[in-house]
């Protein structure tokens, strides 16, 4: 019998981040002329401190009646991630100086709302079917998103507290512009619907 291939704890967590991301864009951040999502976002250019310096995602919404809110996102798929990080919070805090709103994005049921931090909100997300989600949409905070086409899912558990913080520094707009060239360069826009016909 051949030996069946495990996959790495650290692949499998990044999927599953990758998941919670995309439940957390579809729900909140759908609306492309509204918000700026960006994911593994680096804080500065320099690649001081590894990952300290990267955040998980980072909505900007891009209309001046909303004051150009900032919502900072760390996705955890594991009690120890978060326990870690409550450890050692220095990642938090760097995401907490660039946005308006902190939360941690976790699959149901993995934390309790009396673990959050004071400073930070809670938000839900995953993969789930149209008859489960009436379960997990119970308790919610005042919002909450479901896809029926992809099955993606968020449910809000604890509001983040609003948080007047100083704009982004140079340094913050550069690693954006960077990101946004780098998504453009690995995923071009789709063509136009419309295209000149060529005359033979």
């Amino acid at each position: 019998m051949p030996d069946m291939a495990v996959p790495a704890p650290a692949k499998i967590e990044l999927q599953n981040c990758t998941v919670l991301l995309d439940a957390i864009e579809r729900g909140m951040h759908s609306v492309r002329s509204e918000w700026i999502f960006l994911r593994e976002l680096r804080v500065g250019t320099g690649r001081r401190q590894g990952n300290l310096q990267r955040l998980d995602a980072f909505a900007l919404n891009t209309l001046l009646h909303t004051g150009m809110k900032r919502v900072c996102y760390e996705a955890k798929v594991s009690r120890a991630d978060f326990l870690l990080e409550l450890k050692h919070p220095l990642k938090r805090r760097m995401g907490m100086r660039y946005s308006n709103e902190f939360y941690f994005v976790t699959p149901p049921g993995l934390l309790t709302v009396a673990e959050i931090p004071a400073e930070c909100g809670l938000i839900e997300a995953g993969i789930t079917t149209t008859s489960q989600w009436k379960h997990l949409v119970n308790g919610h905070a005042g919002f909450f998103a479901f896809d029926p086409e992809s099955g993606t899912f968020c449910v809000l558990r604890v509001p983040a507290p609003w948080r007047d913080t100083p704009g982004p520094t140079w340094q913050l707009a550069a690693a954006m512009l960077r990101h946004q060239r780098r998504e453009m360069e690995e995923r071009p826009p789709a063509p136009p619907m419309q295209q000149k016909l060529q005359l033979l």
